[in-house]
């Protein structure tokens, strides 16, 4: 008897700690207008590569290229769509934002509104004023280069609540639309 309750302990301390230990991802973005070039990486515990490449448009959409021979396609028509399905960004708790800007004076102001917002946006959400960085360059030319370094972190459980939620408001919708189709 004794066995069984030390294994149920320690199952139900197994499930704790996979439910409430603090998953970060660290990404890291680079946009280059004049070369057309999106590059993205994001890692899991700051060395665990899980998705890295670039972003690259086709005459009907995306292409992301995440290795030298695997590109996943993205038609025009499916960006829709896929917008609207179960969003994991409200989970996400931003701990760290870096934003370096290089531009010449055509997209100084919108850039520096960007700058700002960003700023805003992150102290709103209850950020540390101290891991939020903001770096604008003004260059010659007609230049524009963006790099974003951000940290976020979720654990298991803030997923969970989120896809109940989720589902709990699909069910209701669907309850409802058969309600109205039944009267």
């Amino acid at each position: 008897m004794n066995r069984l309750f030390f294994y149920l302990l320690l199952g139900v301390m197994g499930l704790a700690f996979f439910l409430f230990v603090p998953i970060t991802l660290q990404t890291d973005v680079h946009y280059d207008m004049n070369r057309r070039k999106f590059a993205f990486v994001v890692y899991i515990y700051k060395r665990i590569k899980i998705i890295g490449g670039y972003i690259a448009t086709y005459a009907g959409g995306f292409a992301l290229h995440v290795s030298p021979k695997k590109v996943i396609l993205v038609p025009y028509a499916n960006v829709n769509s896929e917008r609207k399905k179960f969003s994991f960004m409200k989970t996400f708790r931003l701990i760290t934002l870096r934003l370096t800007a290089e531009t010449g004076a055509e997209y100084l102001f919108p850039v520096a509104t960007v700058n700002t917002a960003l700023r805003a946006y992150f102290l709103a959400k209850g950020g540390d004023i101290n891991r939020v960085e903001n770096n604008l360059w003004l260059t010659d030319g007609d230049v524009l280069r963006l790099s974003v370094h951000s940290v976020v972190f979720f654990n298991l459980y803030m997923l969970t609540v989120n896809f109940l939620k989720f589902l709990k408001e699909k069910i209701k919708i669907l309850w409802q639309r058969k309600k109205k189709s039944t009267t």
